[in-house]
């Protein structure tokens, strides 16, 4: 049953990462000003790897007033994503513990893959709030009109943000349960019958009770023979020296 719950999170987490990988060549969010005569005279739009990018020629005044300050994300953190995106796909399709693939490496992965649902969430929720909001930039969306300027200020997610929003919906359970099962095959093989099982399997010469006990009796009949032996030779040595002593006489 587990088998069957865990094929179906897998689904949905590689749908997650579709979405994922998708999000990051998406834009994330809208800036756009537009006067009440209808003509656009400001227009922003930021992109996890690009940045913020504006379809107007530079000096443009008016629209580089709008231009959002300390308002972009390290574009390395963006690539570090992608990177984990692909290794979790990788976990996903061709390591699986239930399958006994080798329990280090899983557990390994499923580090990976939790780094990847972390990095999700940081883009969810440290996005908005530590790069949008300090920035005046409303979150999720808001319209906002100026009367000095008699300018209407549209402010928006974009698809990239949304997907980010649903991958992590998508991608968690499967994270959380992997996580779970990896743990669980931990504990089992932590046992002491587990570990002697698997010290006799690693061993270098077979654990043979049967030769140890017939070297043991070996080594018992030498030393009796050994004994034997020893006796003889001073029963030998005293009735020799009686032969001598009577021959004096």
């Amino acid at each position: 049953m587990s088998i069957n719950i865990k094929s179906g999170y897998k689904i949905i987490f590689l749908v997650g990462l579709i979405f994922s990988l998708a999000s990051v060549f998406l834009d994330w969010y809208y800036f756009q000003g537009v006067l009440d005569s209808g003509a656009t005279v400001t227009s922003w739009t930021y992109n996890a790897l690009l940045g913020w990018s504006t379809p107007f020629a530079g000096g443009n005044l008016f629209n580089d007033h709008f231009q959002p300050q300390n308002a972009t994300m390290p574009v390395v953190i963006a690539i570090i994503f992608v990177i984990v995106i692909f290794l979790s796909g990788y976990s996903a399709l061709f390591h699986d513990v239930e399958k006994g693939d080798n329990l280090v490496k899983v557990k390994r992965f499923g580090f990976i893959t939790l780094s990847l649902v972390t990095l999700i969430g940081f883009f969810v929720s440290v996005f908005p709030l530590f790069f949008l909001l300090p920035n005046d930039l409303y979150y999720p969306f808001m319209v906002y009109y100026d009367y000095e300027l008699e300018l209407t200020l549209y402010y928006s997610l974009g698809p990239g943000y949304w997907l980010q929003v649903i991958s992590f919906g998508c991608t968690f359970p499967y994270a959380l349960f992997n996580h779970s099962v990896v743990n669980t095959f931990e504990k089992e093989q932590s046992t002491p019958e587990k570990m002697v099982n698997a010290y006799i399997t690693n061993a270098k010469e077979p654990f043979d009770l049967d030769r140890l006990i017939a070297q043991e009796e070996l080594e018992l009949e030498s030393s009796r023979v050994k004994r034997k032996k020893g006796v003889k030779n001073e029963a030998e040595f005293i009735y020799e020296d009686f032969l001598e002593a009577r021959g004096k006489k």
